[in-house]
């Protein structure tokens, strides 16, 4: 499924002294295969955005409230899923929402059933079109379990609340694609984890991406997490894209990056350091590639490196 975004506005309490502009003519696309970073400083919109992905936001052509009047310009907005156009109210929102997973930041807060299997089934019982059999949830909640690393049969009958932190998030997550949706979107998948709990998201998350959910989306603030992982990143700022790059042409981009109020990943931050002795160190900014061209330059005789 592709998502395509065209002059995207969207504006928090309307009309009122506390407007606020959250979206200013947003345009974006996301090709059906890719795992997609979004990052951009707290309020720049891009939380805003992903939340419209799956009409948890909807665009106000959508609602059956809205009544289109006299005055109102005609609408350029865009904003398709697959064969979903988010802008018509007569949309199936419900079956748009099985293949577009959301899972917000710290998921595990929003577990809520007494055992594993009635929070993971909850879902799957929600949104398929039929009533399903007690056999289809079954093999739909022990598959869930199983590509998110969980053993069925120890944590089916247990409360969520007796397990670890790292297993409530992978049960929080396969509450989510226990639906198979094309799309999953996380926001700040590893957030509150030690480097070993990140390490094993990520992983985690490219499973997923190579055998349940084709197109992968996370938000994020750690742009390490960004550079190793994403195939293209979207930076907003202030409601408005400014780049869509691969992470090896946007992290060139340091000292702009740097200006906005982000972050860039470590070894960004020493190729800016080298390049103000006269290194240029081209890399694409993984720890593997920074890492290999750096004994590269060392072993040619670079003293400085």
């Amino acid at each position: 499924m592709r998502i395509q975004a065209e002059h995207l506005s969207y504006t928090y309490n309307p009309g009122s002294p506390f407007a606020s502009a959250a979206l200013k003519d947003v345009s974006l696309t996301v090709e059906e295969g890719e795992f997609f970073g979004i990052i951009g400083h707290t309020g720049s919109g891009k939380s805003t955005f992903v939340q419209h992905l799956n009409a948890l936001l909807r665009v106000p052509t959508s609602l059956k409230k809205y009544h289109k009047k006299r005055k109102d310009p005609p609408s350029d907005t865009v904003l398709k899923v697959g064969e979903f156009d988010l802008t018509d109210k007569k949309t199936d929102f419900n079956a748009l929402r099985s293949k577009v997973g959301m899972v917000m930041q710290y998921p595990e807060y929003q577990l809520f059933a007494e055992t594993v299997f009635e929070d993971v089934a909850f879902g799957f019982k929600n949104f398929a079109p039929e009533k399903p059999t007690k056999e289809q949830v079954e093999n739909a909640v022990r598959d869930a379990l199983t590509i998110v690393g969980l053993d069925y049969e120890e944590v089916k009958e247990m409360s969520p609340f007796d397990l670890s932190g790292g297993q409530k998030r992978r049960v929080a997550i396969a509450g989510v694609i226990v639906t198979k949706p094309e799309i999953l979107v996380l926001d700040e998948p590893a957030a509150g984890l030690d480097p070993l709990g990140k390490q094993e998201v990520m992983e985690l998350l490219h499973r997923l991406h190579a055998s349940w959910c084709r197109t992968i989306i996370i938000v994020s603030h750690d742009m390490d997490e960004i550079a190793e992982n994403c195939t293209r990143v979207a930076v907003f700022s202030d409601g408005e894209v400014k780049y869509v790059l691969p992470p090896k042409e946007l992290f060139t981009h340091a000292e702009e990056l740097l200006a906005l109020g982000l972050d860039v990943p470590l070894t960004a931050k020493v190729c800016l350091a080298l390049k103000q002795y006269g290194i240029d160190l081209k890399c694409d900014f993984t720890t593997e590639d920074f890492l290999q061209k750096t004994l590269a330059l060392a072993g040619k005789g670079g003293a400085s490196a």
